[in-house]
């Protein structure tokens, strides 16, 4: 295995990491807008005990820790691999 190979899975694993990180980030401003906007409703039941759960809430939520756990694994396998060579 060639040092670029070493760099290429390098790469792939912090573009997940960022990836997964910006998934987090977006997670979090959604939720945030959509409970922020049943603030204006006269119904509260909903802002205060969150029922029915909303799954597309936590899509990216979990998109982004999978990411987060790929970019993690192959930037380990990137950066022993290029100091094994």
């Amino acid at each position: 295995m060639s040092v670029a190979n070493c760099w290429a899975i390098l790469g792939m694993g912090v573009f997940f990491i960022l990836l997964g990180l910006a998934f987090l980030l977006w997670s979090r401003k959604e939720k945030k807008t959509y409970y922020n906007s049943l603030v204006t409703r006269r119904d509260l039941k909903e802002f205060i005990t969150h029922e029915p759960e909303r799954p597309w809430l936590k899509a990216w939520q979990i998109g982004g820790w999978i990411s987060l756990i790929i970019g993690i694994m192959l930037a380990i396998a990137g950066g022993v691999l290029w100091m094994a060579l």
